[in-house]
């Protein structure tokens, strides 16, 4: 199978390796030209563009079976609405209309946010796929949403899309270096919710589901986390601060995320548990 991965970041890095592992023809992209030398070490292609780039990606698509869109935006550039109405407009939902712009039937993976949800679920004992969505108006769940729409309604029979808990691994820092650059440079405020519950996706759980998704051909909608339920936000972030000397953190609640636990049956039904994604060692300080 000839794969296209738009974005060779975190996730798409470790999709790619696997699916060059499995004997696909793997092509990657990125948006910095310096990264292109390391990457084609492993790869059998590497392309430099931006999703938003119709041609390009028109271009990049063509002949392809399969196309994973592990791109997702920075969070450098998502502590603030401004910089989020930009950055997500551009990372995902322009990469979507350029991907599914292309004349092209290869099935479509992309990865959403589990913030899609928002606050709206919370009255029920649990969070599904077909649980209301946000109305909220902050760029994150609505871009994700758009972004999401795009896909499913434009590629349809065609198109998987996961919504993923916050994703983690390989470089990525602890939690508890994450909670200190909160501290440093946020001045200790942030923009997600205090009782909102801490679900995350290792990135080697985000891999593998692309891969299942891949090789099942999954279509629709699909939570991906883990299923065991985690602490909040509020009493693992606190507990972390805490045992830094730190004060408690100020939730901004700009980005809400469920109360509710995620349900995964979904995902879990076609074959597939995200067994390492939930960190009891960082969570038991919650506890």
């Amino acid at each position: 199978m000839k794969v296209l991965v738009i974005g060779a970041g975190l996730v798409g890095t470790e999709v790619g390796l696997r699916l060059r592992a499995l004997g696909h023809d793997v092509a990657v992209t990125t948006t910095t030209p310096g990264k292109v030398e390391g990457l084609r070490a492993h790869f059998d292609e590497v392309l430099v563009l931006r999703g938003s780039d119709r041609d390009a990606v028109a271009a990049a698509v063509a002949g392809r079976d399969a196309v994973v869109v592990a791109a997702g935006p920075s969070a450098q550039r998502a502590m603030t609405p401004e910089d989020r109405a930009t950055s997500y407009r551009e990372i995902l939902v322009d990469t979507a209309e350029s991907v599914t712009a292309a004349d092209n039937r290869a099935y479509l993976v992309a990865l959403s946010s589990l913030s899609v949800y928002g606050n709206a679920a919370d009255h029920l004992p649990e969070v599904t796929e077909d649980s209301p969505v946000t109305d909220s108006t902050d760029p994150s769940p609505t871009m994700f949403l758009a972004m999401e729409g795009v896909y499913l309604e434009r590629a349809g029979d065609r198109a998987c899309v996961f919504r993923c808990g916050d994703i983690f691994g390989a470089d990525d820092p602890p939690v508890e270096a994450k909670v200190g650059m909160a501290h440093q440079y946020l001045g200790g405020s942030v923009p997600f919710s205090g009782d909102a519950l801490f679900y995350r996706l290792a990135v080697e759980d985000a891999a593998d589901a692309i891969v299942h998704a891949l090789e099942r051909r999954l279509i629709g909608l699909h939570n991906l986390t883990h299923p065991e339920v985690p602490p909040t936000n509020a009493a693992l972030f606190d507990a972390i601060s805490a045992a830094q000397g730190l004060p408690a953190l100020t939730y901004r609640d700009e980005i809400a995320s469920p109360r509710s636990p995620i349900s995964v049956a979904r995902l879990t039904a076609s074959g597939f548990v995200a067994g390492r994604s939930y960190d009891a060692a960082t969570l038991a300080a919650a506890t």
